[in-house]
């Protein structure tokens, strides 16, 4: 991250995959009950430390009071670099659960004070009946809304995410935050299958401003067709356009057009999308 190297204990200089969510993430917890079948924590050697089903704060933090006080630290540590990118929460739990929400709530507040974007990411559509948690978001200036990026993981296939939230009650949280003034992203990740993928992006394109679009791990090499591929995220990035909403094609969702694409229409295509900052790729 342009020589910035931030290593502490609930922030750091993200890198691979999770680097085009964040330059920045911040964990507090690790585990997750949702029990998604297609999970990164579950397998290799994350899955040792990171994959359980239990969330447990991380053992660097004596306990929640602690853990917010390094957060301020490492905040005030790192601030330019956290104002310029921003902070995403969170790579190791759902940090909008009822076990998490306490601690996501303090992190939200003590950037905003800061002039820092925060970024969550979620499956759990609980946190919109949490009075308390409502009525702090309900007072945040709407001057500094639009610096809170409320996302949504969208599959459209609840069965594989069996103790999450229905994808549609995650749509009409959405909805909620939208309306509310604040920002709103979309997770299209893993892609399951494209036209599940088509049909949570159409149901939540009146409320998502940004999509990020990328593809299933661990699964072999022909389980998405490219020129299907092509077509669909052609028409996703179609649907986006008309609604003024931006796409992000992850790196592997790249990677599998450019099997079907010359470079001239693969340029072409990355032209009508942003980088994984939200800018326009001017080719």
């Amino acid at each position: 991250m342009e020589g910035i190297k931030i290593n502490g204990k609930a922030l750091y200089s993200t890198k691979g995959a999770a680097r085009e969510y964040g330059r920045i993430g911040c964990n507090f917890y690790v585990g997750c009950p949702h029990g998604c079948t297609y999970c990164y924590l579950k397998r290799g050697a994350p899955s040792k430390y990171l994959g359980g089903t239990d969330v447990k704060l991380k053992k660097c933090f004596k306990d929640e009071e602690d853990a917010a006080k390094i957060f301020r630290h490492e905040l005030d540590k790192w601030e330019k670099e956290c104002q310029k990118y921003g902070i995403f929460i969170s790579f190791t739990t759902d940090p909008l659960m009822e076990e998490t929400r306490s601690l996501t709530l303090t992190a939200i507040i003590e950037a905003t004070v800061r002039d820092i974007p925060v970024y969550i990411l979620t499956k759990d559509a609980t946190f919109i009946y949490d009075d308390y948690f409502m009525a702090w978001l309900e007072d945040t200036n709407i001057l500094y809304r639009d610096r809170i990026h409320f996302g949504f993981t969208l599959t459209g296939h609840d069965d594989m995410e069996p103790h999450a939230s229905h994808n549609q009650d995650r749509i009409m949280a959405m909805r909620r935050m939208y309306l509310m003034g604040f920002s709103t992203f979309a997770s299209i990740e893993p892609v399951i299958d494209w036209q599940s993928a088509k049909d949570v992006i159409g149901k939540s394109l009146p409320w998502c401003q940004h999509y990020k679009i990328g593809l299933r791990s661990g699964v072999k090499k022909d389980y998405y067709d490219p020129n299907e591929s092509f077509y669909a995220v052609s028409e996703i990035i179609g649907m986006a356009s008309k609604h003024e909403r931006t796409v992000y094609l992850k790196e592997s969702t790249q990677k599998l057009l450019c099997q079907r694409l010359s470079p001239e229409v693969m340029d072409q295509l990355l032209s009508k999308t942003v980088d994984m900052d939200g800018k326009k790729i001017n080719i």
